[in-house]
C-alpha cells in the first residue's frame, strides 16, 4: 500500500505540475514588431532605428543601436517584421537595445 501511496502522490504533483505550466503558456500572447536599421561605417561603423510593437491594438516604441570597429565601409538600411511569442505584457520587449562589436584581419599578399 505505501509504494501505491506514493505513486499516487507523485501523480497528483506532476498533473498540478503541467496544469500551472499549460496555465502559464495559455495565459502568454503574441504581438507584431516591425523596425528598420540604418548602419553607416567608415572603419569605425554605427548603427540606429526604431520601430514599433503592436500588442494588444496598442503601439509601443522600439529603439535600437550599436557601434563597431573593424575594416568596413558603407551604408545600409534593413527592415524587420516578424511575430514576438510568448509575451504577458509589452514591458517584455520595449525599450531601447543596444550593441558593440569589433573585428579585424591580418594578411599578406602574394
Amino acid at each position: 500500500m505505501q509504494i501505491s501511496s506514493r505513486f499516487r502522490s507523485v501523480a497528483v504533483a506532476a498533473i498540478a505540475a503541467a496544469g500551472v505550466s499549460i496555465a502559464s503558456v495559455a495565459h502568454a500572447d503574441s504581438g507584431t514588431i516591425r523596425f528598420s536599421v540604418y548602419k553607416a561605417a567608415f572603419f569605425i561603423g554605427g548603427s540606429g532605428g526604431e520601430g514599433t510593437l503592436t500588442f494588444h491594438g496598442k503601439r509601443y516604441p522600439i529603439s535600437v543601436g550599436g557601434v563597431s570597429g573593424g575594416l568596413a565601409f558603407g551604408a545600409s538600411k534593413t527592415y524587420f517584421q516578424g511575430t514576438v511569442r510568448h509575451i504577458r505584457r509589452a514591458s517584455d520587449v520595449t525599450g531601447v537595445y543596444g550593441a558593440a562589436g569589433g573585428g579585424g584581419a591580418v594578411g599578406k599578399g602574394a
